[in-house]
């Protein structure tokens, strides 16, 4: 039944359009946390910002009349965050081809390459076995040094000596391996 104004007659009633501008920013922390959390399962979580923005512009594009607006503004952002990860680019998305690692295969020998990565491994076993002519110091200061490429001067700190006593160790150290790695490979040869 239409309402009626003062003098009995049928008024008009008009509906206000919603500030969307203060309901976004309302609501955007919420928007943006469940885009976030559904986007994250796909990798993607900093696409959050564009699944809030596009159900902001789907949103002005075909305003509606609605009651919870909070609760639509979070269910916009979650269906544009699903559709992103949905989307054909996600499913059949994948690293860009490298030629020049597929040309490769043709123009190396495959058996050289496992050759050589056995070759490889053998020696590290070595060098592991080898280890044991080390004393500790010794061996941290070529494993912080040599492997883990830290600096002489933090390796020098926490072993109490000079930066220049620690090259001296490196060099001592690397000299006893090599003999070692020789007379163990000489054995085992």
């Amino acid at each position: 039944m239409p309402a009626l104004g003062r003098a009995g007659q049928a008024a008009t009633v008009t509906t206000v359009p919603p500030d969307l501008g203060a309901l976004y920013l309302r609501h955007r922390d919420a928007m943006h946390r469940v885009a976030a959390s559904v986007l994250r399962e796909a990798g993607r979580a900093s696409e959050a910002s564009d699944a809030v923005s596009d159900a902001m512009v789907s949103i002005m594009a075909s305003p509606r009349d609605v009651r919870n607006w909070e609760a639509f503004l979070v269910t916009a952002a979650k269906r544009k965050a699903l559709d992103r990860v949905r989307s054909a680019e996600v499913r059949h998305g994948g690293p860009e081809l490298v030629t020049s690692a597929h040309d490769r295969a043709e123009t190396t020998d495959i058996a050289e390459d496992v050759a050589d990565a056995h070759d490889r491994g053998r020696r590290a076993a070595l060098a592991r076995a080898s280890l044991s002519v080390l004393d500790e110091r010794h061996r941290t200061a070529v494993w912080q040094t040599v492997a883990l490429e830290r600096p002489r001067a933090d390796v020098a700190i926490e072993l109490g000596v000079s930066p220049a006593r620690v090259s001296q160790m490196i060099t001592r150290a690397l000299a006893l391996l090599r003999d070692e790695m020789g007379r163990r490979e000489g054995r085992d040869g």
